[in-house]
């Protein structure tokens, strides 16, 4: 892929237009609608500030290929989460590197008996669970909805709701949700 394919995907991806971009650079939309069409090239200086103010580096404008740690989280580095629910478990895939990251997923795991708390702080977030182990109950304001493993859901927590072990033995999860900030 290009540089200017690079810019204007990562600046698409941010929800600029390119006069936003040319204001926050200082350099005029027309110079940019030209880098993004490959007709002229920046200066390292200017690259520099492009990625800044889109919220990257460099190296993911100009590589072609990206640090192994941007792409993969390897199972010994999860970031474990402090729940405060007795017998639930979260571990956060951390992606590294500077992009902006559309969905946060994790993997969870839920002893036989245990709930989530409301999960409020994940209001309004579009959610895909897959169940890797175990029985998983959702609750959704006042709908109830038994998973189990191999299935698959897409939820909008738009009410009250919470998960919760439904089987006899540790449930197991993965779960991504969308957009990932507040």
């Amino acid at each position: 892929m290009s540089l200017g394919a690079r810019v204007k995907r990562v600046r698409t991806n941010n929800g600029m237009t390119v006069r936003q971009l040319a204001e926050k650079v200082g350099l005029s939309a027309s110079f940019l609608y030209q880098l993004e069409q490959e007709k002229t090239s920046p200066s390292f200086s200017t690259l520099k500030s492009i990625a800044a103010a889109l919220n990257t580096n460099i190296t993911l404008l100009i590589e072609d290929n990206l640090p192994e740690e941007w792409l993969i989280v390897r199972g010994n580095n999860y970031k474990r989460v402090i729940t405060g629910n007795s017998g639930m478990e979260l571990n956060l895939l951390t992606f590294l590197g500077s992009r902006e990251k559309r969905m946060q997923p994790m993997v969870f795991e839920l002893a036989p008996g245990a709930a989530s708390a409301d999960i409020a702080e994940y209001r309004d977030k579009e959610h895909f669970l897959y169940i890797l182990e175990g029985e998983i109950g959702v609750t959704l304001g006042d709908v109830k909805y038994l998973l189990n493993k191999g299935d698959a859901a897409y939820f909008i927590f738009d009410a009250p709701g919470e998960l919760r072990n439904a089987g006899k033995d540790k449930a197991v999860g993965l779960w991504v949700y969308s957009p990932p900030g507040t």
